[in-house]
């Protein structure tokens, strides 16, 4: 537990992190998302998950920068945001909007198949947050890096979960893409992989 608490400013952090939880916690018994509360909680839940997925991926390449490299050390602060939020966003689907009922469930399973997308990032997070500790990071060695570069098809499962579940309104689907997309091509660039094959390649294709 100390080592958690390895800085004296972390408990603000996370009393920081937790405040868009009291809020929606609050608001649900003061009445503000009735009539529909399932539907609200689901909405509010997934904005707060995908933004704390933004941060985890913004914080990398803003590390880079000698001025923010303090800023790192909350990486794991905030990748468990990410882990948290989405499952509640899971949790209220599964008890206030599904109602715990089975066929409900396996209804929108056959019916609503961006709910897959969903799911993948639910346990991809999941993951990574069971192996988010300093004596996983030892234990795994190399492949906890590797483990944890998922994070990146994460990010991509939620944007694919947003823009499969749009009907007609494509603002959270969209300001989330705005945010995630590039990221992710910054990321894509930096890989051993790209550099190594995809520049190459495309050089070939360009004489």
């Amino acid at each position: 537990m100390a080592v958690f608490w390895d800085r004296r400013e972390k408990p603000y952090v996370v009393f920081l992190f937790l405040m868009p939880l009291a809020w929606m916690v609050s608001s649900l018994f003061l009445g503000r998302y009735f009539p529909d509360p399932g539907k609200a909680l689901m909405n509010v839940s997934g904005i707060w998950a995908s933004v704390f997925v933004i941060a985890v991926l913004f914080l990398t390449p803003i590390a880079k920068f000698t001025q923010f490299r303090m800023i790192s050390r909350y990486r794991r602060f905030v990748g468990l945001g990410a882990f948290m939020y989405s499952i509640l966003h899971l949790v209220v689907y599964l008890v206030l909007f599904a109602g715990l009922n089975l066929s409900w469930i396996v209804s929108d399973l056959v019916e609503k198949p961006y709910i897959y997308a969903g799911v993948l990032a639910v346990i991809i997070l999941s993951a990574l947050a069971i192996t988010s500790t300093k004596k996983m990071m030892r234990r795994m060695g190399e492949n906890w890096k590797v483990v944890h570069r998922l994070v990146y098809l994460a990010a991509a499962c939620i944007v694919a979960h947003l823009w499969w579940q749009v009907k007609s309104d494509i603002t959270l689907a969209m300001w989330v893409s705005v945010f995630i997309v590039p990221l992710l091509v910054i990321r894509i660039n930096q890989t051993s992989y790209y550099k190594k094959y995809f520049k190459k390649t495309l050089k070939k294709g360009l004489r």
